[in-house]
């Protein structure tokens, strides 16, 4: 039952995955290295009597009076493989010999490589491979990579910006970003300070999103997932406006980064997550890893709680796991956080897992609600029904808290619903209240209040 928000994250997010798997898809399938080329493009060359060229301690292979390639010591120039590649009818050969000849290009050179590119027919293949090559040279020298980059022409119409700009801080298509992520993610993977301060100076907005600064963590991640996750909880406005979390943290980004430390280490996420020296730092990342960990294994996320020590950590536990787990699966959440020993976390695990529920599947929520069993816990969880749906539907939460037996906590759920309605019409609201079925003494603590 993930939302679409987490699923759209997660997407937007995994796309450096996705050219890591295309390299080593190529890699493994076929070990079409440099070398292994070499004898094939030199017996094509020497056959042809304008590619031989003496040079002292090298042959010369050109093409045509302006056109050099060397293989020099032995070697093969990647230049020379990238040109070899492009004419490659097999796909998984032609991807083998263009990250091979990548992984070799140099500073002085790797700029001939984008022109190389440029004669692949295959429009989405080529656009592939420039995002590669453009994170390969994110990792020698950012800088430089990104200055390549915001010069580069754009595909879309109207220039970079769609009004022929190239500033920062527009709107200048999918291209541009595609490109300026594929290099911040690289040289967030070899050098991330000056990358995350390049992207705090220059990034540019995308929905209150720092985009430059996201690729710049996921580079960092790569080699130090706990350094990125603490960079973005100790600096959310780097990131962008609206993305910060609980207590001004970095919200949705760090969020997907401890999602992605607890799928590669469990372990190692959950020692650092207790390590946080900053209170309210370290409540936010115990909530955040037991919550990743229950969305794959409640059991896992259930005993880890129960195995912290400090009251106040292990109820943090208990919250995240609550709403991973219900996320997943909310009937099983919700009878585990009803069943629980301690009645104050029993009610925060029911409230969490009911509220979830009720965000992303409200009529089987309530068909549950509607089913328990008379007493303490129907109230309170028709309680959090009426608190879930008092902006939504707000008569449909005067009904909920009508249905609540317990006064005191009647007219506490009540109390905002009805502030809310007050401000829209004082008359309708007095009305209401006036012949409902609530008790004398709900109707007086209601009306007093205005």
């Amino acid at each position: 039952m993930t939302g679409t928000y987490r699923i759209s994250s997660i997407i937007f997010f995994l796309w450096p995955a996705t050219l890591v798997a295309a390299f080593f898809i190529g890699r493994l399938t076929l070990s079409n290295n440099l070398a292994s080329v070499q004898s094939t493009i030199l017996n094509s060359t020497e056959n042809s009597d304008s590619g031989k060229s003496a040079k002292s301690g090298s042959v010369a292979l050109t093409k045509s009076t302006d056109d050099f390639l060397f293989i020099i010591d032995e070697e093969i120039d990647p230049l020379l493989v990238i040109r070899q590649a492009v004419t490659e009818s097999d796909p998984l050969k032609r991807m083998s010999l263009l990250t091979d000849a990548f992984s070799e290009l140099k500073k002085d050179n790797i700029v001939d490589g984008f022109a190389l590119l440029e004669s692949i027919e295959d429009g989405r293949l080529r656009q592939q491979m420039n995002t590669l090559l453009l994170n390969t040279w994110g990792k020698m020298d950012g800088a430089a990579a990104m200055e390549y980059a915001m010069n580069q022409e754009s595909d879309d119409s109207g220039g970079r910006d769609g009004r022929g700009g190239r500033g920062f801080g527009r709107d200048r298509g999918g291209s541009l970003k595609r490109d300026t992520m594929a290099v911040m993610s690289g040289w967030g993977e070899t050098n991330p300070q000056a990358a995350v301060a390049y992207a705090a100076e220059n990034g540019t907005g995308d929905h209150g999103r720092n985009t430059m600064m996201l690729a710049a963590l996921q580079g960092w991640a790569e080699n130090d997932i706990a350094g990125a996750v603490n960079y973005a909880m100790d600096n959310p406005t780097s990131v962008g406006p609206g993305q910060e979390g609980r207590g001004g943290r970095g919200g949705g980004v760090e969020n997907f980064l401890i999602n992605r430390y607890v799928n590669e280490n469990s372990q190692a996420a959950t020692q650092w997550a207790l390590s946080q020296s900053d209170p309210e730092k370290r409540n936010d990342a115990i909530g955040t890893v037991a919550r990743s960990l229950a969305n794959d294994s409640p059991e896992e996320a259930i005993l880890w709680a129960q195995s912290l020590a400090d009251p106040e950590a292990q109820a943090q536990a208990v919250r995240g796991a609550a709403l991973g787990w219900a996320r997943e699966y909310p009937l099983a959440a919700m009878d585990w956080a009803l069943g629980m020993e301690d009645s104050d976390t029993s009610d925060q695990a029911t409230r969490i897992a009911l509220s979830t529920w009720a965000r992303e599947d409200p009529y089987n929520a309530s068909e549950y609600v509607i089913g328990m069993e008379a007493g303490p816990d129907k109230d309170q969880a028709a309680s959090t029904m009426a608190q879930n749906l008092m902006r939504q539907d707000p008569e449909m939460a005067l009904l909920w808290a009508e249905s609540i037996t317990d006064p005191s906590l009647q007219a506490e759920t009540l109390a905002p619903i009805t502030q809310d309605w007050l401000q829209k019409d004082a008359a309708q609201v007095t009305e209401w209240i006036e012949n409902s079925s609530l008790s004398e003494e709900v109707k007086k603590q209601l009306l007093n209040q205005f």
